[in-house]
């Protein structure tokens, strides 16, 4: 074989050891802050929910409060769920600050002369 043969496959080489190295590497850190994310957590007594909160909800029955807060429990943790209503988005703010960044990327078809 030719030496520019030998040093690009040399040079291939190389690339993929230290490829592997830093993949080797990153897959240690993940993980090693994996195992510390499940260190464990100091316990708390379960938050039972209140019942005024439930009854501000107009139409929701309690039991499907309580439900979705046990749900959240089990998933998230402990929280503190503040209000639950309908979100009232008002579409013309969105659609104004769409268009805004929309005509940003304009193209200027008749450049000035």
């Amino acid at each position: 074989m030719s030496s520019i043969w030998v040093t690009t496959l040399w040079m291939y080489g190389l690339a993929i050891a230290v490829s592997m190295g830093v993949a080797v590497i990153i897959k240690l850190i993940v993980l090693a802050l994996g195992a510390l994310e499940k260190a464990p957590v100091a316990t708390t007594a379960a938050v039972s929910p209140r019942p005024a909160a439930a009854a501000a909800i107009a139409g929701v029955p309690a039991e499907h409060v309580a439900a979705i807060a046990a749900a959240i429990y089990a998933t998230m943790g402990e929280h503190r769920i503040l209000r639950i209503q309908d979100a009232h988005r008002h579409d013309g703010w969105t659609a104004e600050g769409r268009l805004a960044h929309h005509h940003s990327h304009t193209i200027d078809h008749h450049p000035r002369r």
